[in-house]
């Protein structure tokens, strides 16, 4: 009796279990698509990261690029303004030493007071 119960109704059943079995297998596929889809998110976001890390990257060496260019100008000119500074300086010790070689070669060198001879030589008359 239970033989032929389970005969007829084996249809229904197999029906339910094809339906379970496509139901599965649906469920299987639907879960493997949204693993593909988050994977090539992250791929696209590693990607995206990659290259704006690129571009940052080359920003940034540009701008130290442009600083050191800046320096190496700032310290050639402060090297040219020493050099003048110095030549500016021998200069002026120069003629200082050349102005008092000629107040020494004055007659009178021990006194004391402005006479007309000192006055022209601070003038650069002579």
């Amino acid at each position: 009796m239970l033989a032929a119960w389970a005969l007829r109704n084996s249809k229904p059943l197999a029906g339910v279990g094809a339906a379970l079995a496509l139901l599965a297998l649906a469920g299987l596929g639907f879960w493997r698509g949204v693993a593909v889809i988050e994977r090539l998110q992250a791929q696209a976001a590693a990607s995206a990261r990659a290259e704006r890390d690129a571009h940052w990257r080359a920003e940034i060496a540009a701008a130290n690029a442009l600083a050191e260019r800046a320096r190496a100008e700032q310290a050639q000119a402060v090297a040219a303004i020493e050099a003048r500074a110095a030549g500016d300086a021998r200069r002026l010790q120069t003629e200082l030493n050349a102005m008092e070689a000629a107040n020494a070669a004055l007659a009178g060198g021990d006194r004391c007071g402005l006479e007309r001879d000192r006055v022209r030589l601070l003038d650069g008359a002579r």
